[in-house]
C-alpha cells in the first residue's frame, strides 16, 4: 500500500470519527436542552451553557498561543462575531426556545434537515455546481421534512411555534456553515470554537436581559451534572470536533451527516425520558436520512 494511500486512509477515519463523535454529542444535547429546560428559562439555558463552555476552553487557547503565538491584531475579530453571531446565539436562541414546544426527536430531525440550506446557499455563495444527484437528494429530504412537521396530513396539527423556531435554528446553523467556509479563518479549530462561543454567549446574555427572562441556575445535584454536560462535551466538544471536521470535508458533505443527530437524540431520548418517535415522525426522520445520505456522497 503506497504512502499516498496510508495516508487516505488516516485522514477519511480522523474525518469520520470526527463527524461521529460530534453528531453524538450534538444529539445529546437536544435531551440534555429539554431537561434543563424545566427549571431553567431557555435563552439562560444557552447563555450560560456557551459561557460556560467557551470557558472551558480557554486553558487550551492560551497553550495554543504560547505555542502558536498570534498578534491580537491579527485575529478577525468581526469574522469570528458572525460566526459566533449564527453558530451560537442565532442556532442556540431559536433552538432553545423552540425545545419548549416540541419535543427533543423532533428538533433534532428538524435541525438535520440545514444541508437543504448548505446545498443551495454553498451554490450561490461557494459557487460549488449541484449535481443531479444532489437534487434529488434535496427532494426527498424536503419531503421527509413536510411528513415529520406534518402538513397536510390526517392527523396533523399543522405547524406550531415550536416547529417554526426550530426550522429557523437550523437555517442559523447553515448559514454559520457557509460563512466558516467562506472565511476559511486560518485558525486553529479549538481557538475559532472558543472565541464564536465566547462572542455568542453574550449576545445571548444581551437578549435573555432583553427578554426580561428570569435568571435561573440547576437547582438539583443531577441537572448540575445534566447541565455540565450540556456545556462542555454536547458544546466545546461538538462545536470544536465540528469545526475539525469541517476543515477536512466540504460544507455540503460534512453537513449531510447531520441526519447521525436524530438517531443519537431518539435512543438517547428512549433510554432517557422513555419517548420514542412517531410513525409520522419516523417515516420523515427516514425520509430526510435517505435524501441527505444521497447529499452526502455529492462533493
Amino acid at each position: 500500500m503506497s504512502n499516498a494511500v496510508v495516508a487516505q486512509v488516516k485522514t477519511n477515519w480522523t474525518y469520520f470519527s470526527l463527524v461521529l463523535a460530534s453528531t453524538f454529542l450534538q444529539g445529546s444535547s437536544f435531551v440534555a436542552t429539554k431537561i434543563m429546560l424545566t427549571s431553567m428559562p431557555p435563552l439562560w439555558v444557552a447563555a450560560i451553557r456557551f459561557f460556560i463552555a467557551a470557558l472551558s476552553l480557554l486553558p487550551l487557547v492560551i497553550y495554543r498561543h504560547i505555542k502558536d503565538p498570534v498578534s491580537l491584531v491579527d485575529i478577525p475579530w468581526l469574522k469570528l462575531f458572525v460566526i459566533g453571531l449564527f453558530q451560537t446565539a442565532g442556532v442556540m436562541a431559536f433552538l432553545n426556545i423552540g425545545l419548549s414546544y416540541t419535543t427533543p426527536s423532533t428538533a433534532a430531525i428538524l435541525m438535520a434537515s440545514n444541508p437543504l440550506l448548505v446545498v443551495i446557499l454553498a451554490t450561490v455563495v461557494l459557487g460549488e455546481r449541484v449535481s443531479f444527484r444532489a437534487i434529488l437528494g434535496l427532494v426527498v429530504a424536503f419531503v421527509g421534512v413536510v411528513i415529520c412537521i406534518g402538513i397536510g396530513g390526517a392527523h396533523s396539527t399543522g405547524i406550531g411555534w415550536g416547529e417554526i423556531l426550530v426550522v429557523l435554528a437550523s437555517s442559523c446553523w447553515a448559514i454559520a456553515t457557509i460563512i466558516n467556509k467562506k472565511f476559511n479563518l486560518h485558525l486553529d479549530p479549538w481557538v475559532t470554537t472558543f472565541w464564536q462561543m465566547l462572542m455568542g454567549s453574550l449576545v445571548l446574555f444581551v437578549v435573555a436581559l432583553w427578554s426580561q427572562q428570569p435568571f435561573a441556575l440547576p437547582t438539583t445535584g443531577s441537572h448540575w451534572l445534566v447541565f455540565l454536560w450540556l456545556a462542555i462535551p454536547a458544546s466545546t466538544g461538538a462545536m470544536g470536533l465540528w469545526f475539525a471536521a469541517l476543515k477536512i470535508g466540504g460544507a455540503v458533505h460534512t453537513s449531510g451527516f447531520l441526519f447521525l443527530c436524530p438517531l443519537f437524540s431518539a435512543i438517547i431520548t428512549y433510554c432517557a425520558l422513555g419517548t420514542v418517535l412517531s410513525m409520522q415522525e419516523l417515516v420523515g426522520g427516514i425520509l430526510i436520512g435517505a435524501g441527505i445520505y444521497v447529499l452526502s456522497r455529492y462533493r
